[in-house]
Parts: C-alpha cells; sequence; structure tokens
C-alpha cells in the first residue's frame, strides 16, 4: 500500500484520497491585510464599549438604564466579532465523503459538531449563487476553486 498524498486546489483547499474516503479541508484564513483591518475594527469596537462603560458609571436613572441597553448590544456583538476572529485565525470546514455518505463538520481546531448527509440524498454536486441564509460548503471561495470542489466531490460520490 502506497501512502497517500495531500493535494491542494487554490490556497485553502487540501484534500487527500484514502481507500475507503476522500478527505477535505478548507481553511478558513484570511489575507493578512484583511486580518490587519479586522483587528483595527474591533480596537475601535472596544474603544466604543470602554465609552459606554464610562458613561454608564457617571449617568443616572433612565440615562443608565438606555445606557445598559446598549452595553448589551455592544456585547453581543463584540461576541460575534470575537468569534470570526477566532474562526478567521483557527477554523476550518472538514469534509468526508465515503461509501455511507458525506460528513461536513465546521471545525475550530479539531472541535466541531459534524453534519453526515447519506449519499443517497446527495444527487450532484454542483457551484450555485451564494445567497446568505442558506448552508454553503466551502463559503467565500473564488469560483475557479468552487468547481474544482465539486468536480472533486461528484468523483467521489462516483468512486465509493
Amino acid at each position: 500500500m502506497t501512502a497517500a498524498i495531500e493535494k491542494k486546489i487554490g490556497h485553502r483547499i487540501t484534500f487527500l484520497w484514502h481507500e475507503d474516503a476522500l478527505t477535505v479541508i478548507i481553511g478558513q484564513q484570511i489575507p493578512n491585510a484583511q486580518r490587519m483591518m479586522l483587528n483595527a475594527w474591533f480596537a475601535a469596537w472596544l474603544l466604543i464599549g470602554a465609552a459606554f462603560c464610562y458613561s454608564y458609571s457617571i449617568a443616572e436613572g433612565d440615562e443608565q438604564n438606555f445606557l445598559l441597553m446598549c452595553l448589551a448590544f455592544w456585547s453581543f456583538f463584540a461576541f460575534r466579532v470575537v468569534k470570526v476572529m477566532a474562526w478567521r485565525k483557527m477554523g476550518r470546514e472538514m469534509i468526508r465523503i465515503d461509501a455511507e455518505g458525506m460528513s461536513i463538520k465546521n471545525a475550530f481546531g479539531k472541535y466541531g459538531k459534524a453534519k453526515f448527509f447519506l449519499k443517497d440524498n446527495i444527487k450532484r454536486m454542483e457551484v450555485i449563487k451564494r445567497d446568505p441564509t442558506k448552508f454553503m460548503v466551502g463559503t467565500q471561495l473564488n469560483e475557479r476553486d468552487s468547481k474544482a470542489l465539486a468536480h472533486l466531490f461528484d468523483k467521489a460520490l462516483r468512486k465509493f
């Protein structure tokens, strides 16, 4: 038995053929310039939060209640941005196709919950226009990489 060789599609996708399965990893890293802009935006968001906290500490009555509500919304979005930053640093989509079907896991490192789709329920893989309200695989891939990935999935579904 020969050792399997990891291959790439574009900059973010790696795949490996096994005897009984295909595994695909789609990294979520972004270019350094975009990462720095995201970090700068978050730093500005933290300054706004500090201003809300200071204002809350010196306010009284209804003004304090209003600022508490602002802080609640600020906290919600701060948490979401931290999650995005973590996803972009260590997140990845892990896809495995075998004789039974396809599993997809959005993982932080190795942790994440896989969704499984039976092979009988998968007809054909194709690139479709992105609808942000639907679950997608390989989000934010360019068209060339998306088509190559769909072709790879079709090949794996026919093979296993």
